[in-house]
């Protein structure tokens, strides 16, 4: 996780601040994509929901460096900002292995956003109790 100073970053968000959230994005113009992943049980799933819910491009590969490409690129989404957030995440977070594999893609996509100082933030959606 990096820290909240930072244009870019991965963060934990309680449901109840989603709307807030979507609010602020909007009033500043950012991009806002919410990411179901009730249905991701793998890398392969994560990478379908992405695709799905960020209307990721024809010439996507489908795999975790095309993920990134397209994770650090997002030209057909042009937007001051992004934010990303990923819910119902339960199944993946039940697999540590293939949690690892899409943090580390999540964490060199904020980096690369981060060095360009473009706000770019990836919020894992939680419950008030979690």
């Amino acid at each position: 996780m990096t820290q909240t100073s930072s244009p870019a970053g991965i963060f934990r968000l309680n449901r109840n601040d989603l709307p807030a959230l979507k609010a602020a994005a909007t009033e500043l113009g950012q991009a806002f994509f919410v990411v179901d992943l009730s249905r991701a049980r793998n890398v392969p799933g994560f990478i379908k929901a992405m695709q799905r819910d960020l209307a990721f491009p024809e010439w996507f590969g489908g795999n975790l460096d095309a993920l990134l490409d397209c994770l650090t690129d997002l030209s057909w989404h042009p937007a001051p900002g992004y934010i990303i957030v990923l819910s119902e995440s339960d199944a993946l977070k039940a697999m540590p292995t293939s949690l690892a594999a899409l943090n580390e893609v999540l964490s060199c996509a904020v980096d690369a956003w981060n060095k360009r100082g473009i706000a770019f933030r990836i919020f894992y959606l939680q419950d008030a109790a979690a």
